[in-house]
């Protein structure tokens, strides 16, 4: 039994939040070359916290010794969400999976392929018109529609006061979360802070009043009405976790992968993948596998030790927090060849016998409530682009990418697109 190298440092003055927060990749990749180690200590959040960034270590947090932890997030966003599945005990959790699985599970939720159908079709049916596009922009507006839609029955096109006030009132809430985990480590708020997180909680308690209006017409819908009958316990239950599903949470993860599908799979270096994707979708399959890979939408996940544990062989001290690192996990040597290279053929060619070495949507008791939800999503959309599209990236573009709070490229990225079958109109 080993203890993590590094160290957690003094209270206050040994925090190194601002550090990871800065550019959590470089504060990783550093300490795992410092450490010659991909488990290690440091403070982050001014509390002990061990980073894991081993395949291993990732699945014994989360699936193995699960019951070991607690979720890591409630002292930082309890009040903006509210109770629902996040910050429930286990027992609580566990029902609220199967209430939600049910739903987002194959065929769970009536109509809602022909509503992400309807929704491509509005958003990404004339890529072609324009000389260049800023492909993040689009796609966030697509799975923002999408969640309305679906969540609370809001037609863009039937509800356009309602939805561009959803969407200002999500951006506001969103402001508030991503200000939190960067303020904890203060000794005090700052005025710009509290100032940011009083809009946010405001911009909650509208939200709510909206989602409960939507909720007492649920039977005008069909997929609402579906989610209303689902089993949640009452009808607040039901208010909180459709506030987290409308909240800007979920269309920046879809938007995040579908962005980093598109720029990973552009140019004329990629046609035969494209073309192949196209034809066959179990290797459409295999391609946003490696995507969630390389580029998944949110660096990791936290928790908080109930109990001393045994995470990949390293001793965890109770009280700790845990960090793991989607990212690194993903590029663990030991599971592997070639790390940092995009390969949808490991997936094929039996060099990865299974999905659950990724992490992408979480693991075990708690993963991800909606991955089944967002995977046929991206399938849809990915399907589309391949089935009516070329496309290619303009040169001269900065594409690396921000981590925080979900990944993207900092600068928006702009690709041009072309119907199958046109010849491509050169750009200037």
């Amino acid at each position: 039994m080993a203890t993590p190298k590094g160290n957690s440092g003094y209270a206050v003055f040994g925090d190194k939040s601002a550090e990871f927060y800065k550019d959590p990749i470089a504060f990783v990749t550093k300490r795992i070359d410092e450490h010659g180690a991909r488990i290690f200590q440091s403070r982050i959040l001014n509390k002990p916290t061990v980073f894991v960034c081993t395949v291993k270590g990732v699945r014994d947090l989360l699936v193995e010794q699960h019951h070991h932890f607690e979720m890591g997030y409630k002292a930082f966003m309890y009040q903006l969400y509210g109770d629902n599945i996040m910050f429930s005990d286990a027992v609580d959790a566990a029902r609220l999976h199967g209430v939600i699985h049910s739903l987002f599970g194959n065929g769970g939720l009536p109509d809602v392929n022909q509503l992400i159908d309807r929704l491509i079709e509005r958003h990404l049916s004339h890529l072609d018109s324009d000389p260049s596009t800023s492909i993040y922009n689009v796609f966030k507006r697509f799975a923002t529609e999408l969640s309305l839609a679906i969540f609370l029955g809001l037609d863009a096109e039937k509800y356009p006061e309602l939805v561009e006030e959803c969407i200002e009132l999500t951006t506001t809430h969103w402001h508030g979360i991503i200000s939190v985990p960067l303020s904890v480590k203060l000794p005090s708020w700052s005025s710009s802070w509290s100032s940011g997180y009083s809009k946010a909680i405001e911009a909650k308690d509208q939200l709510l009043k909206i989602i409960n209006s939507r909720i007492s017409n649920a039977d005008n819908d069909n997929i609402l009405r579906h989610i209303k009958e689902a089993g949640f316990d009452d009808t607040k239950e039901l208010a909180q976790h459709l506030l987290c599903f409308v909240s800007a949470l979920v269309p920046k993860a879809l938007s995040s992968l579908l962005t980093s599908f598109t720029l990973m799979t552009a140019g004329p270096e990629k046609e035969a993948m494209r073309i192949r994707a196209s034809d066959n979708s179990q290797y459409l399959h295999k391609v946003l596998l490696e995507v969630q890979r390389l580029v998944p939408p949110f660096i990791g996940g936290r928790r908080l030790t109930r109990k001393d544990s045994l995470i990949d062989g390293y001793k965890v001290p109770e009280g700790t927090a845990v960090i793991y690192i989607t990212y690194a996990a993903h590029r663990d040597p030991s599971v592997f060849k070639k790390p940092d290279k995009f390969r949808p053929e490991r997936w094929i060619d039996g060099e990865q016998k299974s999905e659950d070495v990724l992490s992408c949507f979480g693991g075990g008791p708690r993963s991800c409530v909606g991955v089944g939800l967002m995977k046929n999503s991206m399938m849809r959309v990915c399907s589309y682009l391949l089935d009516h599209y070329e496309w290619r990236l303009p040169g001269g573009q900065d594409l690396t990418y921000k981590w925080l709070p979900v990944s993207r490229p900092k600068d928006p990225p702009y690709v041009v697109f072309c119907s199958k079958g046109e010849e491509e109109t050169e750009i200037d």
